[in-house]
């Protein structure tokens, strides 16, 4: 399930979401509302929060341009 959560927020960030598109803190996923204890709610959005980060990474990885001092010759 970690895993999961960190792949929806990796793929929210790729999306061009922020850091308030985590689901887990609309108010109808907040432990109020369902229940679960807090430090699973929270260990959720830390979830979430990492995978948004990598995605972050990822995507500014697939933005930069190739140097033009890189040889694509083998």
């Amino acid at each position: 399930m970690q895993v999961d959560i960190q792949k929806l927020g990796a793929d929210a960030a790729r999306q061009g979401l922020t850091l308030l598109d985590c689901p887990y803190l609309r108010t109808a996923a907040m432990p109020a509302h369902t229940g679960e204890s807090l430090n699973e709610w929270r260990s959720r959005v830390e979830m979430w929060k990492a995978g948004w980060k990598d995605g972050v990474k990822s995507r500014a990885l697939n933005r930069m341009p190739s140097s033009p001092f890189m040889s694509t010759r083998g």
